[in-house]
């Protein structure tokens, strides 16, 4: 059997907020926007790989994005070629940095829309 990797998908607390945010920041697009089982779907394309964001369906109770460590997906990865020059573009687009360059690696953490940490790693 061979398996390959097709999609990521993320609950959105702010739908639209999040598009906007992955748009702006890393020139997402939106391939399609479906309803899977009364569930708005928001299909994007990062990077040349996909995610998917929704929003909580119906009355479901979802935990908050309080900050605090949590089960599940909590970060998202790209490489870049030239981290300091895209840190500086996500910055100037208002994106909020939190480590740059730990321990003198060539990597940066962002803080993402629902508490997602967006990685870049230089390759």
């Amino acid at each position: 059997m061979a398996v390959t990797f097709h999609h990521i998908h993320l609950r959105c607390e702010d739908l639209d907020g999040a598009i906007r945010y992955y748009e702006e920041m890393f020139d997402g697009k939106v391939s399609e926007k479906v309803e899977v089982r009364g569930l708005p779907i928001v299909r994007m394309e990062i990077g040349g790989e996909r995610i998917f964001l929704s929003p909580k369906l119906g009355d479901l109770e979802v935990e908050d994005t309080s900050g605090n460590p949590r089960w599940g997906v909590y970060q998202l990865a790209f490489t870049v070629e030239d981290l300091d020059a895209e840190v500086a573009k996500l910055q100037a687009k208002g994106a909020e940095l939190e480590d740059l360059k730990p321990n003198g690696l060539m990597m940066a953490f962002f803080k993402g829309p629902d508490n997602v940490q967006i990685e870049l790693i230089e390759a």
